[in-house]
């Protein structure tokens, strides 16, 4: 107890690092990449899931494209621009070396 009190900024710096790094993964996990289409003819949710949902179950992503889009239903239209979610892959690394050119 006497080191808490003697060193409390210390305690004090580790629990504010400790509190932003939590915020910081939070929302990370939060955040979401999306991908807008331009429906054509003969679209449909079910398809598109199949095309963009990779491991995503198609009722799940159906109701993200739904909720993303704010629709009142799961009716699409020629035209109408989307915006779908995009499956983030874990390990994926898009980092390029400066003067690699492979």
């Amino acid at each position: 107890m006497t080191f808490i009190k003697r060193n409390s900024y210390v305690v004090l710096i580790i629990v504010l690092c400790m509190v932003f790094a939590i915020i910081g993964v939070s929302k990370y996990e939060k955040e979401q990449m999306v991908t807008k289409i331009t429906i054509t003819e003969g679209d449909t949710l079910w398809g598109l899931a199949y095309l963009h949902s990779d491991n995503m179950s198609t009722d799940k992503w159906i109701k993200e494209v739904i909720k993303l889009n704010d629709l009142s239903s799961a009716t699409i239209k020629k035209g109408e621009d989307l915006l779908l979610p995009a499956v983030r892959t874990v390990g994926e690394n898009n980092t390029q070396l400066a003067g690699v050119n492979r």
